[in-house]
């Protein structure tokens, strides 16, 4: 952690860990299981990006997820995983 200039730590707003890069080198390798654990890692983030709110006649609203949506997201997450290369 970073020391503040008075000498205190300063603590991490992270909330979640990263992704460890062998997980990502492997993924860029195309490892199947590594793909699987970047699609778990993102897949709350996918899932809210594919969300969409809807009324109803009375003005109530809801919450859905366009499941099309998230796949297409998901695919173009797994193609840009393919594509980039590791230095």
């Amino acid at each position: 952690m970073r020391k503040k200039a008075n000498g205190k730590k300063a603590r991490s707003k992270r909330k979640y860990s990263l992704l460890p890069l062998t997980v990502i080198l492997a993924a860029v390798q195309g490892e199947e299981s590594a793909i699987k654990q970047v699609l778990k890692y993102y897949e709350c983030y996918i899932t809210r990006l594919a969300s969409k709110e809807l009324y109803d006649r009375y003005g109530n609203s809801y919450i859905c997820v366009d499941y099309q949506l998230k796949t297409e997201l998901q695919n173009k997450l797994i193609a840009g995983i393919l594509r980039f290369h590791a230095v």
